[in-house]
């Protein structure tokens, strides 16, 4: 059994999570065994309240030979005790691709009074994984801790199981099997588009077929790979990485091609070595004309004739453009007029006056404007539902839809398991011999057990409806697993109020009516409260309004101080001198 384990970070939130282990589209099939996308969104929001780093731990085990759905979840139950989480908070379920079932288990790191016990994770996984092997008589695949988990057996006991698993311990510590690739690389890899797996097979055969570094690079390019430097340059001098031409990790050089650290240093020193660099080129071979001479020649006669002197180049002639006597004259004038003195039209100035304060005075203006500021700042508040960017129908009405579309196919789910179970006890009701061996009473049974069923559902589904359009503060409570004749009361009366909701559901047509009816509603309301909002706070601006005004009324020159007005008196325009 290989069993993997990943923690997701609270700022990344649980939709990635959610898509991939509740809605993946490589599976066959499915099977949601406990827990819901409104759980793990809920337990990220405990975590971000609690201010965790971590707000989920994904936990993925599959199998090497087949387990059944029973097995898998008595598995899953195991790991939660082991780390005392609280099984009733996780959510587990089986995917089934090829043929071959593997299970997810999404624990909550917020357990309600602690957080989840995170020492020596993986080690401890290792241990179940082998322990459950040993338990189901499957063939133990050896793991990098093995060591370690015989030693911890022994000390709790358990030497026969500790036997078992030392012997897959490899006998140099340094043989010890090592992932290539981790559950989230993997993860992202697939949401890329790119098989990772593929592309790492692929990284090591072009090694293999490789003669050197320069061919490998080669080959690397033909498949829209590249090798470069890595960013631990610090830590690891000389380690390369092998990525996608998008910058997608696909792993390191020598992890991939079982290179020593040491050989692929030797390489790279030979790939930079002068040997391998480019010659310098020949002056002889580039074709300049070279002036050679003679250790005798003092003249320079003998180089005269060996390379002869450069050409001159003639001046390139500049064709002057023909001369027009009006255009001449033209620009004679207008350099005439520009030495001529200006002559400005005499206008009396205005007289200037400026207003002298006294410091307190001064200080009394600025606590006017002040107060004018803080004024203006309530005039210009606005409902916050103001700003928020308008609702789009189309786009909105989607992602109804689209949030939706789970919830409709488990109640299409539990209703056609509630008809097929009703189908059955009818026929059984017309068959006498049925009725007389008892098997009409336990079809009955079965069929009323199952109509509880539905209406849990219908309860779920409903609530979920709400909550998807905001009708609904929470997320909707999980579906019942047992239930009894107490329940259907209550369930009944849910029903008949939500009889629309339930409807709505159960039709495609009639659903996109009452999406399209509450999108209606969800816009009139913003628009309400908004006119709500204008309308509490109206006198508020009246009077800040008013107070405006009368401040500004302050700033204005009073007469007693018109005797404090000094004139300041204009100065003269003068023109260019003449």
């Amino acid at each position: 059994m290989i069993i993997q384990e990943s923690r997701i970070r609270t700022k990344s939130g649980a939709n990635a999570i959610a898509r991939h282990v509740l809605h993946g589209p490589k599976n066959e099939a499915i099977r949601i065994m406990a827990g819901s996308d409104w759980l793990l969104h809920d337990a990220m929001r405990e975590a971000k309240r609690e201010k965790l780093t971590y707000g989920l731990r994904h936990i993925a085990f599959n199998p090497d030979e087949p387990m059944t759905d029973a097995q898998l979840q008595e598995f899953a139950r195991r790991i939660c005790h082991e780390f005392h989480g609280d099984s009733e908070h996780m959510t587990f379920v089986i995917h089934q691709k090829d043929g071959s079932t593997h299970g997810h288990l999404i624990l909550p790191e917020w357990q309600q009074d602690h957080i989840l016990d995170s020492r020596f994770s993986w080690i401890r996984l290792e241990k179940l994984a082998r322990l459950e092997e040993i338990r189901l008589g499957h063939a133990l695949v050896a793991g990098r801790h093995d060591r370690s988990i015989a030693k911890a057996l022994r000390q709790d006991g358990k030497v026969h199981e500790a036997e078992l698993i030392a012997a897959l311990a490899p006998a140099q510590p340094a043989d010890k099997p090592r992932a290539a690739y981790t559950l989230q690389a993997h993860r992202t890899a697939e949401r890329q588009g790119l098989d990772l797996p593929k592309l790492k097979q692929l990284a090591a055969s072009l090694w293999s077929q490789s003669d050197g570094l320069k061919s490998f690079r080669a080959a690397l390019a033909e498949h829209s790979l590249t090798m470069c430097e890595g960013d631990r340059k610090e830590t690891r001098p000389g380690a390369h990485i092998i990525e996608t031409n998008d910058g997608t990790l696909i792993g390191s050089f020598t992890r991939l091609t079982k290179v020593r650290m040491a050989e692929f240093r030797k390489l790279l020193a030979e790939e930079h070595s002068p040997e391998h660099e480019k010659p310098k080129p020949d002056i002889r071979s580039t074709g300049v004309p070279v002036r050679m001479i003679a250790e005798n020649d003092q003249t320079g006669i003998l180089s005269a004739h060996a390379s002869p002197p450069a050409r001159k180049r003639e001046p390139k002639r500049i064709k002057l453009p023909r001369r027009n006597p009006m255009l001449e004259e033209l620009k004679r004038r207008q350099m005439e007029d520009v030495d001529r003195p200006a002559v400005m039209p005499h206008t009396p100035p205005k007289p200037l006056y400026r207003l002298i304060l006294s410091a307190e005075e001064a200080r009394i203006r600025r606590r006017i404007r002040r107060a004018i500021l803080d004024q203006q700042a309530i005039l210009d508040q606005k409902a916050p539902e103001t700003g928020w960017a308008p609702l789009d129908r189309k786009t909105t009405i989607a992602k109804w839809r689209e949030s939706l579309t789970p919830y409709q196919i488990q109640l299409r789910t539990s209703f056609e398991c509630y008809v097929t179970a009703r189908k059955e006890w009818k026929q059984a009701t017309e068959s006498q011999w049925q009725r007389m061996t008892g098997r009409a009473g336990k079809l009955e049974k079965i069929c009323q057990r199952l109509l509880l069923a539905l209406l849990e559902v219908l309860r779920f589904v409903v609530q979920a409806l709400l909550h998807v359009v905001g009708l609904r503060p929470t997320p909707p409570e999980p579906v019942r697993s047992v239930l009894t004749e107490q329940d259907r009361p209550v369930l009944e009366d849910f029903r008949k109020r939500h009889d629309e909701e339930f409807t709505a559901m159960a039709d495609p047509e009639k659903i996109e009516v009452w999406l399209s009816y509450r999108f209606d509603s969800l816009v009139q309301a913003r628009q309400d409260r908004i006119w709500k909002w204008n309308k509490a706070h109206q006198p508020e601006k009246e009077r800040a309004r008013q107070e405006i005004a009368r401040l500004r009324s302050k700033l204005a020159a009073p007469d007693g101080l018109m005797h404090t007005m000094a004139v300041v008196p204009p100065q003269p325009v003068m023109g260019p001198s003449p």
